[in-house]
């Protein structure tokens, strides 16, 4: 394997690792102990951190390896404060672009018709999974059709920050049903061509989503998931 294949796999794991919680805020990777693990040579073990380090998720620590980003109630704030104002913008171009291009409205009507059929199912693993390949897929579709490069693109930046905290966002059991019934209210409302009703809904749901976060923060004995961000 090359150096920059094994770069690339080193970056995708450790990446996947760092999204999906398996490596924790705070923790610490020794380069060495990366290398022995992917096989890898310090050259393609520091690509994959340098390019982590780019993303904001980890940051370098001389050259004995990295530290995962922690996530602190300040970064949660910020983030949505962030997220509230671009994604609602989005939601309302998109509104406005799907009465004049039929392939977005065909690809919100099919996450529609998606979130209604998931939403008569009883809760199972399966159905969490789906429902979070849907909220891709309707995230990845706002991004595609706002008509607007540079909103697009930093929504699009925002997106390793915003899947370290899904675990914490739904890690409340009835918080994924309520989730649900935000995204069918976005794209009913895009579907519907009405900018402000998708802005708006597009605004509780993420402020819904962050309460839900800080919640877990301050009660995490109420919380599915075990919750580690700092309080600064």
């Amino acid at each position: 394997m090359t150096g920059g294949s094994k770069s690339e796999q080193v970056y995708e794991q450790l990446r996947q690792d760092i999204l999906n919680g398996s490596l924790s805020p705070g923790q610490s990777l020794s380069a060495i102990d990366v290398g022995a693990r992917f096989s890898a040579s310090r050259t393609p073990v520091r690509q994959a951190f340098l390019r982590l380090e780019g993303e904001g998720l980890v940051s370098l620590i001389d050259r004995q390896g990295a530290r995962i980003a922690p996530i602190s109630i300040k970064s949660v704030r910020d983030l949505f404060e962030l997220r509230i104002l671009l994604e609602a913008a989005a939601a309302r171009i998109v509104a406005e672009a799907v009465a004049r291009d039929a392939a977005a409205r065909q690809q919100f009507e099919e996450v529609a018709d998606a979130l209604g059929a998931i939403s008569e199912e009883a809760p199972s693993e399966s159905r969490r999974d789906r429902f979070y390949e849907l909220t891709e897929t309707y995230d990845q579709a706002v991004i595609a059709h706002t008509r607007n490069a540079h909103l697009a693109r930093s929504i699009a930046e925002l997106r390793p920050h915003t899947e370290r905290l899904r675990n914490i966002a739904h890690s409340r059991p009835a918080r994924l049903d309520v989730s649900l019934a935000e995204h069918l209210s976005m794209c009913r409302a895009i579907l519907a061509g009405d900018g402000p009703a998708a802005a708006a809904a597009c605004t509780e749901h993420l402020t819904q989503t962050q309460k839900t976060i800080l919640d877990a923060v301050v009660d995490p004995q109420e919380a599915a998931v075990a919750i580690d961000l700092i309080t600064a």
